[in-house]
Order: structure tokens, then sequence, then C-alpha cells
């Protein structure tokens, strides 16, 4: 992958997290208040927030409970749900660092087929 075509790449990655976090909201975190960030190269971070249920981008200087780290082609395996979160982290290809179970709890905000709506019910 060229300079270029990287930079394209991490800034597409980017739009990509912000819009899968953008209204996503879970029933099942409903109460819960976290923080994990998405590293995806040295120079490209997405810190996202769960705020009672609803998935968004975290403000400037937010306190992280966790961060997950891998590849460009990794987080796009996972994003298009040809490798499970929690599996990719059991096999080396995602770091964590922090909490793991907050970890889990942002696995909802890497499946597209599992979005809801506030007051939706499963």
């Amino acid at each position: 992958m060229t300079t270029r075509t990287h930079v394209l790449a991490m800034s597409q990655a980017r739009k990509l997290i912000e819009a899968l976090a953008a209204g996503r909201y879970d029933a099942r975190l409903r109460g819960i208040r976290k923080v994990c960030a998405v590293q995806l190269s040295d120079d490209e971070r997405i810190v996202v927030e769960i705020a009672d249920g609803s998935f968004g981008i975290a403000p400037d200087g937010a306190s992280e409970d966790c961060q997950l780290s891998c590849s460009l082609d990794d987080f796009l395996r996972i994003f298009r749900g040809e490798q499970n979160l929690i599996t990719a982290i059991m096999q080396g290809r995602v770091g964590v660092r922090g909490d793991l179970g907050v970890a889990q709890m942002f696995q909802s905000v890497f499946s597209p087929g599992d979005q809801q709506t506030p007051g939706a019910t499963r």
C-alpha cells in the first residue's frame, strides 16, 4: 500500500468508525458510561464512548477505559462480519489495553447487523 493510499484508507476508517458510532444504540448498555479508543496506526486513533446505551465519538480529553489496537485490514474484517472482535482479541489480531469487559461492550459498535434504535426491543 502506498503512503497516499494508506492515508486515504485511514481517513476512510475514521469516517467509518464515526458513522458506526453515530446513532448506534444498545439497550443492554443502558446506564453505562464507558470510553474506548481504537488505535489503527501510530497516527490514527478514534475515541468512542457509550453514554447510557448510545454510542458516539468521545469528547476531547475523555478518560479511556480501554484501547483496542489493530490493523486497518483486521478492523475492516471485523466490520464486514468476517471476524468476531472477541475472537480476534483471543487470536492476538487485536490488542486490548485496559478493561476487557469494556472491549466486549464495544463489540456492538463493530457489528453492523446488531444496531438498535432507542426504544427498540429484542
